[in-house]
């Protein structure tokens, strides 16, 4: 008997570039002393605290053996980030749950940091990245020990996907679910070593997101009926970009990056895999955690007796 495995993504529409000029971020100071002890001069003041961070949420809503809901967040750090603190929260109450099932995980704007002299970092642990429930939301922080810091090159980007579970179900979600940020802090290093908080925009409460539940169905029919490995995209890209395969069974799924030397890049997964569809990411970096040059790269995934190959471009 064939083990049926739903996996439903949504997309509400397209992911929306964020707004985000080079411009000051203004906040009031309510540092009564500075750093060095001394009375801040600056107290009770709006100041302005260095270039501008915006976020925006990019939701994808999926269920694969149990039932998810993956939120993501975007950003444009127009300067290098320190790291971030912020509180996310949601109206579907006790439907959608964190708690011990919830995770975070970083996307390539908190993967891909540079030390203090612009070089890149190749520890994967640069960057620490804690959640905690607190209450009716989940509270994230983000910090280094060793000076990291994102690159600051006025890109969008992911920050962080957040995962909760869908107690119920996602067939059992509200019709909709709507998604905001508050207590925002993103210490900038304009103003080192005063760690200022540089965020422009995000959505608050006054400009919560809504995402549409009840446009979701489930098909039957979903699981994939042969192996298949997909175009990545976008192609070309710069720094990320995805690969999608197909498979129509349980199976042990390898996927490699070659160069055209034909010489082992990076491995993106390799593991046994329930039938479905499956989407992983490549941020250009090779196994050691470097970053690549621009050039022709060559993905291939060996899943069973399937073997499939393609081609795909980075240009930095």
């Amino acid at each position: 008997m064939k083990k049926l495995t739903i996996i439903l993504t949504l997309f509400v529409g397209f992911v929306q570039a964020l707004d985000c000029p080079a411009d000051s971020a203004y906040h009031l100071d309510t540092r009564t002393l500075l750093p060095d002890g001394s009375p801040n001069p600056n107290y009770d003041q709006i100041i302005a605290t260095g270039l501008c961070a915006c976020l925006g949420f990019e939701s994808i809503l999926s269920t694969l053996g149990d039932s998810t809901v993956m939120l993501a967040v975007r950003i444009v750090d127009n300067e290098p980030l320190r790291g971030l603190q912020l509180d996310v929260y949601h109206d579907a109450g006790s439907d959608l749950i964190y708690g011990d099932v919830g995770e975070v995980q970083k996307g390539e704007k908190l993967e891909i940091v540079y030390d203090e002299d612009g070089e890149l970092i190749t520890s994967s642990n640069a960057m620490q990245l804690l959640s905690n429930e607190v209450d009716d939301h989940v509270k994230l922080m983000a910090y280094s020990t060793n000076l990291a810091r994102t690159a600051g090159d006025s890109t969008e980007g992911h920050l962080f996907t957040i995962i909760y579970k869908a107690a119920n179900g996602i067939e059992n979600l509200p019709a909709t679910i709507t998604f905001y940020l508050d207590d925002v802090k993103l210490p900038g290093t304009s103003m080192a070593p005063d760690l200022l908080n540089v965020s422009c925009s995000y959505p608050d409460a006054d400009n919560a997101v809504t995402f549409n539940t009840s446009e979701m169905g489930i098909d039957d029919e979903i699981i994939p009926t042969v192996f298949s490995l997909g175009q990545n995209f976008p192609n070309p890209f710069n720094p990320t970009t995805q690969i999608a395969f197909d498979l129509p069974e349980q199976a042990t799924a390898k996927l490699v990056v070659y160069n055209l030397l034909g010489q082992q890049v990076n491995v993106l997964t390799d593991r046994y895999m329930n039938a479905g569809h499956h989407v992983f990411d490549w941020n250009g970096l090779d196994s050691g955690g470097k970053l690549v040059a621009s050039g022709v790269y060559f993905y291939e995934l060996r899943a069973g007796d399937f073997v499939a190959k393609k081609k795909m471009l980075l240009l930095r």
